[in-house]
């Protein structure tokens, strides 16, 4: 595999491969992955560098005009999505979550992977522009090669867990009207087991011949011949103003939902409504994930709600993998009451006299009461000793292979402990209570939508304009989950949840909502040009040799964490590319 810089090359430069390939995340590099060894040339374009830089952090700017909300909402998803990001600031992305540089969002992400349910597949009558144009049986073969690819365990999801993992469900059982079991699965670093894995750096590791990789390199547009019919060229640029034209018998776009449509949009050259606009579609039917606290827990029933929605381990061909148990919406709920499909994880909280903070403000001499932190550390000499250990497992002296050794026993014997670790940044801390946090699907509406701005960025290119709100259908369904959740649990004898006041007074419209960084929909799949921009094989309707991956072609989002769904079609796309032009001259 070879890895340039756009800037590095000489002027005027004009490259040839078999496939392009825009965008250097988890769909993009996962199609090159697959493409490896066919005999095709692939060149992946990557707008960021091997890193985030805030120079290209930049570059994700987009302009709002219709979104989550102005004041709490607003500080609430900053507070959200600013943890684990490098670059990633609330006033360039009022809406969104991405990262440029070599694996995209993966530089960012907690690894959280889970698979899309049968109904999401499904036309619903109470869901509008609801129903996928494949099956989800036709998706299983690539959501097992997905779960590969991300390095995680058996794709189970529901109750299945249980006698995959061997161990017994939970008592007391919840009525299975109401919720049932759903987990999610988290993708662990080959590379680094005390990490979550990163797409770019594991895809830099592999031998991967006949793939280049251009850095810097910002798709600008795309061009057909004078048909509109046949893709062309890419015209590309760099941050510092190098530019390049790349010619190729195929196009993948994998830059996200809000990059793919911009750039449709922004390729008026032989189209002048923008390449696969011809319906107006392209841009449109913007999802994402809706979400919001339903549900309080105090210390006194937090220890109830950790051991039975915390962390379990599940030992598969050698490796053990962490599974995190939660709620999904029953289809019998959602049926009855024209509900969304959503699910509920439970969240714990870190205690304000947590030992090992205390201990950090004291050597940091920050302590505003020494005398209490002190007494923190006194109180909880085990929690420290623990901090202790988990710094000897990061330390360069520790024999990597003991270190996966010890980590792995860890996932698999104590998954809570390990899910603590990373969370709290590898600390141990006393916890005081939980929170239940539900997050629905969202209703494919055309008026959330991807639009271009008059304002530009810094390439001189009009910025993304996104109309995006949540509607009456998520807030609704939230809400109920609210109080079918504190039903469920009090009926079951499980601690019960205080319930928000927005939900206590049926005021839906007063929930504080945001979204996820999970955007979907732009290039909808469809089996024809009026519904959406792709058809079943991903290809843009009406033009030979241009493809979009990822989230845009989602029909639907379903409640799930979408990476494994998005790579499993990315997979798939790659399967229809080999078929299409390899062995072809």
């Amino acid at each position: 595999m070879q890895i340039d810089r756009l800037d590095g090359l000489p002027e005027e430069t004009d490259l040839d491969c078999d496939i392009v390939i825009i965008g250097g995340g988890a769909c993009g590099l996962s199609i090159a992955q697959e493409l490896t060894g066919t005999g095709l040339r692939i060149l992946v374009l990557e707008s960021g560098l091997l890193e985030e830089t805030e120079e290209h952090a930049a570059l994700n700017s987009v302009d709002l005009t219709a979104g989550p909300g102005q004041g709490a909402a607003q500080d609430l998803r900053a507070v959200y999505h600013s943890v684990l990001p490098s670059a990633w600031r609330a006033d360039q992305q009022p809406f969104g979550v991405r990262c440029r540089g070599l694996g995209g969002s993966t530089q960012a992400w907690a690894g959280k992977s889970a698979a899309f349910d049968e109904m999401d597949f499904e036309t619903r009558p109470w869901v509008p522009h609801s129903g996928w144009p494949i099956s989800r049986k036709a998706l299983l073969p690539y959501i097992g090669r997905a779960a590969e690819r991300l390095n995680l365990g058996p794709n189970c999801y529901d109750d299945s867990f249980w006698q995959h993992s061997g161990q017994r469900a939970p008592e007391p059982a919840l009525e299975e009207d109401d919720f049932t079991s759903f987990f999610w699965q988290f993708a662990r670093s080959r590379l680094n087991p005390l990490g979550i894995l990163r797409v770019g750096a594991e895809f830099k590791a592999m031998e991967a011949p006949g793939v280049r990789v251009l850095l810097n390199a910002t798709a600008t547009q795309l061009h057909t011949d004078d048909s509109a019919t046949l893709f062309d060229r890419v015209n590309v640029t760099s941050i510092c103003g190098r530019r390049a034209v790349i010619r190729a018998r195929a196009c993948v776009l994998a830059a996200s939902a809000i990059e793919n449509a911009r750039l449709l949009l922004l390729s008026v050259g032989e189209s002048p409504a923008g390449l696969g606009n011809e319906h107006g579609l392209v841009g449109r039917f913007l999802t994402d994930h809706v979400q919001a606290q339903i549900g309080d827990f105090g210390a006194d029933g937090a220890s109830a709600i950790s051991a039975r929605f915390g962390f379990y381990g599940l030992r598969h061909q050698g490796r053990s993998h962490m599974y995190s148990h939660g709620l999904a919406l029953s289809p019998k709920r959602q049926r009855k009451e024209e509900l969304l499909n959503g699910a509920v994880y439970f969240s714990e909280r870190r205690s304000a006299d947590d030992p090992v903070s205390a201990l950090g403000r004291l050597l940091r001499r920050q302590s505003r009461s020494p005398r209490g932190d002190l007494m923190a550390v006194a109180r909880s000499p085990a929690a420290l000793a623990q901090a202790v250990g988990l710094k000897v497992l990061e330390s360069d002296h520790m024999p990597e292979g003991l270190r996966s050794m010890v980590v792995d026993n860890v996932v698999r014997r104590l998954p809570n402990t390990a899910a603590r670790n990373y969370q709290f940044r590898g600390l141990p801390h006393k916890l005081d209570g939980a929170s239940a946090i539900a997050i629905v699907e969202q209703v494919p509406d055309p008026e959330n939508r991807i639009t271009l701005s008059d304002r530009k960025d810094a390439l001189g290119l009009p910025r993304p304009k996104v109309a995006w709100r949540a509607s009456a259908a998520e807030r609704t369904a939230l809400m109920r989950m609210g109080g079918v959740l504190r039903q469920s649990f009090v009926g079951s004898g499980l601690p019960e949840p205080a319930l928000p006041e927005w939900i206590v007074q049926n005021r839906p419209e007063e929930a504080e909502v945001i979204d996820m960084g999970h955007t979907a929909g732009t290039t909808r799949m469809s089996d024809t040009p009026a519904e959406g921009v792709v058809n079943t094989d991903q290809r843009l309707h009406g033009v030979r040799g241009i493809y979009a991956a990822g989230g845009s072609v989602m029909p639907t989002p379903g409640h799930a964490n979408p990476t494994l769904m998005m790579v499993a079609m990315s997979i798939r796309l790659a399967d229809h590319l080999k078929a299409q032009f390899a062995g072809q001259t």
